[in-house]
């Protein structure tokens, strides 16, 4: 009863604190199975088996799945902060998808990786050796885990191997490599479940895997073996006493051979799957507002967790997102916010927010830049061809209403130089402005003064036709988003706030409007239709304010 009391004072202190004084495990998973411009690695790791692996295990997990670099490295900076605050037990790091080796370096590449170079691979991937030097003030604690893709090497640019790894394990640190299936029945299973001493399992035949580094014949993982079973069973009792998930897994770590590892876990599992009424309170004292509500699903959005609608209403969609943007985050995940999350939430959506406006105006600039040396170099001297060529190139640009009216001058000017029999069928096409009517007119005057008119009409009817389905997609999300005046009178203030003259702002979509719409979807290369997509409302809402 001594020791019973001595262990449950212990442990009560422990979870009255803010700090506690038992060890954490922490992981860390970076593995990308897609690709947006090199070839897949359907082999590498899938996030979701890792985490439940390691979650199940009592560790907290930071990470995901097919990543661009900079939100590998943003989650990897993360968990090295978590490193530097926590008493550390064990710390497992799983690396998984297309490697490069460079010159003296090692990387993981994101998904985004494309035309890599030995001088610009740093933009494109996390480096492997930058990550093993966070496990080098954790000796006897530390498991990488290292599972290239299977496939044939990748291409990369000069300097660069594909699909290769070259690194040197810090001291005390265990690696493994192999198969990514492979590997994650040995993690799970015997280091993680059995705790086997790593040296026995580096010699065990047919697992599939090769251990290398630090391998201990004696301990598990970040341990020193099962205490006693006095010791065991004094914990359990306290612990049960307490019956929360930080009190099981802390007895796991404790004793991670003992004699209620099963039920510690089970119990964990019971405690998982009821509803989370603690989370669901939390949110409710918050008493979020509907605007309040939307606020949330808009931040979602821009973080690319779809909400299924900005409505206000937290439904089964928006619940969904927020427990992805949970586990993007290493959290436990409830489907409910608390104040905490909120504030996190709001402040990366802003930095999203801000990124989008940096690219977007990037990408503007560049776009007028374009814009106006093509003007110099085919409409600014004023002839037919060269106005042409550039309104194909730029048909909303700087200088299309100029370079229109110049060809309204042109035609004009022909139609009344033109035979009279001649001009008649021109107004009789002009007029039908269809494609079968401008076909007939070029089939009766082929090497008319208005054929390159109606060829060009002819490409424009054509070009719309092939996007008709997107148009009445958008047109109809713009009826839901954009339906009734108020918002539309939004929309054109926020269009001429960034840039895009709508004409006067009177809730009426007109013609200018629509010109201004398709101006910002090109500008934030979105398809190009002229009516408001929910995809495009979510874009111009996030500069609403700024």
């Amino acid at each position: 009863m001594k020791a019973h009391r001595l262990i449950f004072g212990a442990v009560a202190l422990w979870a009255t604190t803010a700090l506690p004084s038992w060890a954490e495990d922490l992981a860390l998973i970076l593995t990308n199975r897609s690709y947006d411009q090199m070839q897949n690695a359907p082999d590498a790791a899938q996030y979701r088996d890792y985490s439940d692996a390691l979650r199940r295990a009592g560790f907290q997990v930071y990470g995901g799945q097919d990543w661009i670099a900079r939100s590998m490295s943003q989650t990897a900076e993360d968990f090295r902060q978590a490193l530097a605050r926590s008493d550390v037990d064990r710390v497992v790091v799983v690396l998984s998808g297309r490697m490069a080796k460079g010159p003296g370096e090692s990387w993981l590449l994101g998904r985004d990786a494309n035309n890599v170079t030995a001088l610009n691979v740093g933009q494109y991937g996390v480096s492997v050796n930058a990550v093993l030097q966070l496990l080098a003030a954790h000796p006897g604690k530390a498991l990488v885990v290292m599972t290239p893709a299977l496939r044939p090497a990748t291409q990369v640019g000069a300097g660069m191997q594909g699909d290769a790894v070259d690194v040197t394990l810090p001291q005390g640190v265990t690696a493994m490599r192999g198969p990514a299936d492979r590997a994650l029945v040995v993690l799970r299973d015997r280091v993680l479940g059995a705790g086997m001493p790593l040296g026995q399992l580096a010699r065990q035949q047919g697992t599939g895997v090769s251990l290398s580094g630090y391998l201990p014949d004696m301990q598990p993982l970040g341990g020193t073996g099962v205490g006693s079973v006095d010791q065991d069973g004094a914990y359990w009792d306290a612990v049960r006493d307490i019956a929360t998930i930080e009190a099981y897994r802390a007895y796991m770590t404790r004793f991670p051979r003992g004699t209620h590892v099963s039920e510690a876990r089970r119990l964990i599992e019971d405690i998982l799957q009821r509803p989370n009424r603690e989370a669901e309170a939390a949110e409710a004292a918050l008493n979020l507002s509907r605007e309040a509500r939307r606020e949330i699903q808009r931040q979602l959005s821009l973080l690319g967790f779809d909400t299924r609608g900005i409505d206000g209403v937290f439904g089964r969609g928006t619940r969904a997102a927020i427990t992805a943007y949970q586990s993007s985050k290493g959290w436990i995940e409830t489907g409910f916010v608390n104040a905490e999350q909120l504030t996190t939430l709001r402040r990366d959506a802003d930095r999203r927010a801000r990124e989008l406006e940096e690219e977007e105006r990037q990408r503007r600039a560049e776009e007028e830049r374009r814009d106006r040396e093509f003007w110099l170099s085919t409409g600014s001297p004023g002839s037919e061809e060269g106005l042409r060529t550039y309104l194909r190139r730029f048909p909303d640009g700087l200088y299309a209403d100029e370079a229109r009216s110049r060809l309204d001058e042109i035609d004009l000017r022909r139609r009344r130089e033109a035979d009279y029999q001649m001009r008649v069928a021109w107004d009789q096409a002009r007029t039908a402005d269809t494609i079968e009517a401008y076909r007939q007119y070029l089939s009766d005057y082929p090497n008319s003064d208005f054929s390159a008119t109606a060829r060009d009409r002819i490409e424009e009817l054509e070009a719309e036709r092939s996007n008709r389905d997107q148009t009445e997609q958008d047109k109809a999300e713009e009826a839901l988003v954009a339906g009734n005046a108020i918002a539309r009178l939004l929309v054109e203030k926020t269009l001429k706030n960034v840039g895009f003259d709508p004409g006067p702002a009177d809730g009426e979509f007109d013609k200018q409007t629509r010109r201004a719409i398709r101006q910002f979807q090109r500008a934030s290369q979105l398809p190009v239709t002229g009516y408001v997509s929910q995809t495009t409302m979510v874009r111009l809402m996030s500069r609403t304010g700024r």
